[in-house]
């Protein structure tokens, strides 16, 4: 659903702390997949079974080749999902702060929200806020808490997210699009500015 066929919440109809849930079953069909992709591709890669790879065709050496190509993608994302499913990073939000289990960020500390993607027009179970932080609480600790959604590589995660932006975690309930005019409220608010329309950076 795109941010503009949904229904966006404002500072006026929340109730603190706010608890935005990632919707774990969207992550459990895709982590099956992965894993099934992967133990075909070890016995193409190994060449296993040797006969069928003797035959004389010159598709075989090409899957095998494709299949060590991807391995180490596959292998990613592989353990992107299962930590997408099984170590899910849901959001919790107050006037003060938004965090999960394993990094904080103050709304006075964060200079800008943006959208990713900016358009706002793809599903929100491929959509994520970020959060663009201040030098000083650009942390070693926080980089290393948002790893698994920094979009590093293959814009996955699992690298150290970069360029002082944190970012949220896909597939949320409530749709994290129709929390962005809230973020905007909130770090507006603890910064001091005045209020306005929220509107995406980028």
């Amino acid at each position: 659903m795109s941010e503009q066929g949904m229904e966006r919440v404002s500072l006026a109809d929340v109730q603190f702390p706010l608890r935005v849930r990632v919707r774990t079953g969207v992550w459990a069909p895709a982590f099956v997949m992965a894993v099934v992709l992967w133990v075909l591709f070890v016995p193409i890669i190994l060449g296993v079974p040797s006969s069928l790879f003797e035959a004389d065709s010159a598709m075989l050496p090409l899957l095998r080749v494709l299949a060590g190509i991807g391995f180490l993608p596959l292998s990613l994302y592989v353990a992107y999902t299962w930590m997408a499913w099984r170590r899910p990073r849901h959001l919790t939000v107050d006037e003060e702060a938004v965090w999960t289990d394993s990094w904080r960020v103050r709304w006075q500390d964060v200079e800008s929200v943006w959208l990713n993607p900016t358009h706002g027009q793809a599903p929100d179970k491929k959509t994520q806020v970020g959060f663009m932080v201040e030098d000083h609480a650009w942390t070693d600790e926080l980089r290393r808490g948002n790893r698994w959604d920094s979009g590093y590589p293959f814009g996955l995660g699992g690298l150290l997210p970069r360029d002082n932006l944190v970012l949220t975690q896909f597939a949320t309930d409530p749709p994290i699009q129709s929390l962005f005019g809230l973020f905007e409220q909130l770090r507006m608010q603890a910064r001091g500015e005045k209020p306005d329309d929220a509107t995406a950076h980028g």
